[in-house]
């Protein structure tokens, strides 16, 4: 049986329009009434998933917030931190300088804002609107950010960012991961950090295996908690690499692919 469902946002749960469809609303919040843990798994920062949680009344039903790309674990309905790992203000500076070095327009997050000096960035703007989260536009983001941040994120054209990814990360090998999410994002975290190595602190701490969990995906960087749970389910307008390494591929996320694929599973008894 399975007893704990890890969840992609962006392009999963979410429809193109960034909103949840009242099937797949509805079918999670059986499930976590049944005893399902459901963990929303996202790169997004921890209040950039609020909307979300609250839609499945993940507050009142329980439930936990991996955001940041697996930097930070928290209940949501206790806000207890269960896991937070950090990159230091130096090395925020240093992707920054990385970026602009690029062309590229890097932001990091401070609570309830994205903290950028591009502030009319397309991509920026689209971070803000997916979010929901407001963009405080600082003039010298050095000497704003003198704290540890879970992320730093760097925008740019989904084609330049392909040509010069490889170039980006390669002095930071070992130190810094940095890799892309949605084709128009480089994320920056701390060396190890990824969803499936997070969802490792989590279900120790709820006494869950692996194989007793399922995770649903469509981006790069989801492809470590699809290869990594028991069950790695593709969405339909996932990414080619997500779908060779996932065990099943269902619907879009224009189509309810999550409930689809759940009440297949609920249908032969393994949820």
């Amino acid at each position: 049986m399975y007893k704990l469902i890890a969840l992609d946002l962006d392009g999963t749960l979410t429809n193109s329009n960034k909103d949840i469809l009242d099937e797949t609303r509805e079918e999670l919040i059986k499930l976590a009434k049944k005893g399902v843990v459901i963990v929303l798994a996202s790169g997004r920062p921890t209040a950039g998933v609020y909307k979300e949680a609250y839609e499945l009344k993940l507050d009142e039903l329980g439930g936990y917030i991996l955001s940041f790309n697996g930097a930070k674990i928290s209940n949501f309905k206790t806000k207890e931190v269960i896991y937070s790992q950090t990159i230091t203000a130096e090395t925020a500076h240093e992707m920054y300088d990385r970026a602009k070095y690029f062309g590229l327009s890097p932001l990091t997050y401070h609570g309830t804002e994205i903290i950028t000096e591009d502030a009319g960035d397309h991509w920026i703007q689209l971070e803000s609107f997916t979010t929901k989260m407001s963009i405080r536009l600082v003039h010298d983001f050095k000497s704003e950010i003198t704290f540890p941040v879970n992320k730093v994120l760097v925008t740019g054209e989904p084609k330049y960012i392909a040509e010069v990814l490889d170039e980006f990360k390669a002095p930071y090998e070992g130190r810094i991961n940095i890799y892309r999410s949605d084709p128009y994002f480089i994320e920056c975290v701390d060396k190890g950090i990824d969803k499936a190595a997070s969802l490792t602190h989590l279900f120790d701490k709820l006494g869950i295996k692996k194989e007793e969990t399922i995770a649903f995906g469509d981006g790069y960087n989801d492809l470590s908690m699809i290869e990594y749970c028991g069950l790695g389910v593709a969405m339909e307008n996932a990414i080619d690499e997500v779908k060779e390494r996932a065990d099943y591929i269902t619907l879009s996320n224009n189509d309810n692919g999550v409930a689809h694929c759940l009440k297949e599973l609920e249908a032969k008894g393994l949820i």
